[in-house]
């Protein structure tokens, strides 16, 4: 008989917490376990996948703009569904949404776990509410899962967890010239160019704006330079608008999301990611991977630092003090290929995470 876990989390794009679910998925036996999921936006990336693993997926109204709506419907689903569950697995970057914790108790599900994603809230508004949540952590849940200490200490204070690495499938990432090439060519990117590259959402926490301001910089410095930026957010136009008004339109590549994030790593030469925070991106593990280098704000936890690629700079200085270490950091010729063995070496490889999850879903 399946153990079946049903994933709880705000939504199913192309994010960090999304990301991880979908890569244990695709390595979990699936004659042993099936996952499910429960989400309050209705943006799933990965319809294929689920169809193919024969996932359910569930949408809720959104919380807490609709929370009674959502209080109803969450609670039909696990009427109807509950008993069917070993475990639960609440996937959040605070402690706000404590519903499905109630929901499983009331219906019998045997593990309720925590999983912390962040390291500090990202609706101010609530803050208050996760601190108030955070003293009855123990009576939420009985297991607790963090991407990283500090986001596990941040969420659950003195409380025993778990680190559960964000790990990726390390051999989809390895360098490959001829994905460099297509990818530049589908661009109009010169092969000789060097270009900079950031992956995630547009929204604040992100920092598009300064990214855009040291590439402007960078410019000045180096004409043959490109910006390439996929994905998408609430502030898309916004820099869209930036880069219109800078004159630079012709060297910045703004691709929307897309679904070959691993090639664009091998058409990029540096990753910029000036963060106001992160829990532990899984962008910068696949940027190591793809043996790139990487130039970071103070804000990303140095526990993803896991080769010698990466350097950090803090936020408290400007776009030409970032611009000098892109210069410096750009003058070194280096074998790319071997980064996905030293990830693979530090414990990031899925195949690893995802025969924990499977320990900890059957326990």
């Amino acid at each position: 008989m399946k153990t079946k876990v049903l994933h709880i989390l705000g939504g199913m794009g192309r994010g960090g917490a999304p990301s991880f679910i979908i890569n244990n998925l695709e390595k979990i036996d699936d004659q042993k376990v099936q996952f499910d999921f429960l989400v309050r936006k209705d943006n799933c990336a990965f319809n294929d996948v689920l169809k193919r693993h024969d996932s359910r997926l569930f949408v809720v109204p959104e919380f807490p703009s609709h929370a009674w709506s959502n209080m109803v419907e969450t609670y039909k689903v696990f009427k109807q569904y509950g008993k069917e569950y070993t475990a639960i697995h609440v996937h959040a970057n605070a402690l706000y949404y404590v519903l499905p914790f109630i929901l499983a108790k009331l219906f019998g599900v045997k593990i309720t776990i925590l999983h912390s994603h962040n390291t500090q809230s990202n609706v101010k508004s609530l803050q208050a509410l996760h601190y108030l949540n955070k003293l009855f952590v123990g009576f939420w849940a009985n297991t607790f899962l963090a991407c990283a200490v500090d986001a596990g200490k941040w969420m659950f204070g003195k409380k025993h967890f778990e680190v559960i690495n964000n790990a990726v499938d390390v051999n989809k990432f390895i360098f490959n010239q001829a994905n460099r090439s297509a990818i530049r060519l589908e661009l109009g990117i010169p092969e000789s160019s060097y270009v900079i590259g950031n992956v995630g959402r547009f929204e604040e926490v992100k920092n598009h704006r300064f990214i855009i301001d040291i590439f402007n910089e960078y410019l000045k410095v180096n004409s043959n330079a490109y910006l390439l930026l996929p994905g998408d957010g609430s502030l898309w136009q916004e820099m869209d608008d930036k880069v219109k008004s800078l004159g630079i339109s012709d060297k910045v590549r703004l691709t929307g999301v897309r679904s070959d994030i691993d090639k664009m790593y091998s058409a990029m030469d540096l990753l910029l990611m000036p963060s106001h925070y992160e829990g532990l991106p899984f962008v910068l593990i696949e940027a190591q991977c793809a043996g790139l280098k990487c130039l970071l704000s103070e804000n990303v936890t140095e526990e993803c630092i896991l080769t010698d690629l990466c350097r950090v700079e803090s936020l408290s200085h400007d776009a030409g003090v970032w611009c000098k270490c892109l210069s410096d950091m750009s003058n070194t010729a280096y074998d790319r290929k071997h980064y996905a063995q030293v990830v693979k070496d530090k414990g990031y490889d899925i195949n690893d995470t995802a025969k924990r999850l499977m320990e900890i879903y059957t326990k």
